[in-house]
């Protein structure tokens, strides 16, 4: 007998053709917008379009515009079960509603980021597409490479090898750096490269970023951990840790009250 999936609520069956084979773009529509209109009452009487997009990475997106909400899959999600597209939108929409999703919702999309089938398609096109971009611009208060070569001397014997540091392109309110493990670059948002910024905060960033070229993601209870133990505690045995992290939250919270 073929399984037949349901919305959490109860309320409606998923056809069972998509059950089988996983939403397409025309069925996406339907169902991003029936999860939620019927659990999230702000998003009900709005139009809402949704579409896979083909992100470089797993990225999802949820946007206001205008009378209208845009919503984003990455396309490596096309054949993913249903249950992982209504956790992505689930997750999305309490994003936006400030809420915490539920944890079950959340292992469920974990349990399919981390499969090695995913995070290869991910790996390669990444390969190929995502190539790191950075700024030309010449750097005002924070040399990145200066900062790099002194923390891996300091505290890495110098065993860190990156490709390239830099500041990036797009001044990212929410991710303030990023290590790339295909292309083992660090990027950080040029947002920091100002005269308030102070040198810890920036150095710090630089070493949490080294710390993922240094232990990777490793594997925690069949799954693939970004922070593991070892990391965690490699982070907060940096001098300024404590310090640089209350500035940063400081600091995300007063761009993104005033972007």
């Amino acid at each position: 007998m073929q399984k037949i999936f349901h919305f959490e609520s109860g309320k409606e069956a998923f056809p069972e053709e998509v059950a089988e084979n996983g939403p397409d773009s025309g069925k996406l529509q339907w169902f991003c917008s029936s999860v939620l209109q019927a659990e999230f009452p702000a998003f009900r009487n709005t139009d809402i379009e949704a579409e896979f997009y083909p992100y470089v990475g797993l990225t999802h997106t949820l946007r206001r515009k205008k009378n209208k909400w845009i919503l984003r899959i990455s396309d490596h999600c096309q054949r993913a079960p249903v249950q992982v597209i209504e956790a992505i939108v689930r997750i999305l929409a309490c994003r936006v509603m400030r809420r915490k999703p539920p944890r079950k919702v959340v292992e469920t999309y974990e349990q399919f980021r981390r499969d090695p089938k995913i995070e290869n398609a991910v790996r390669s096109r990444r390969a190929v597409k995502g190539r790191k971009q950075f700024s030309s611009l010449p750097e005002k208060y924070h040399s990145l490479g200066k900062i790099y070569s002194e923390l891996n001397d300091r505290y890495f014997n110098n065993q860190i090898v990156i490709n390239r540091i830099g500041w990036g392109l797009r001044k990212g309110r929410g991710r303030l750096g990023h290590y790339d493990p295909v292309h083992n670059t660090i990027t950080l948002s040029p947002l920091l490269d100002a005269s308030d910024v102070p040198a810890y905060a920036v150095r710090y960033i630089v070493y949490h970023e080294m710390l993922h070229a240094l232990f990777g993601d490793r594997p925690a209870k069949g799954t693939r951990k970004h922070h593991p133990g070892e990391f965690r505690h490699a982070e907060k045995a940096y001098p300024d840790y404590t310090k640089a992290k209350k500035f940063l939250a400081d600091f995300s919270r007063r761009h993104r009250h005033t972007s």
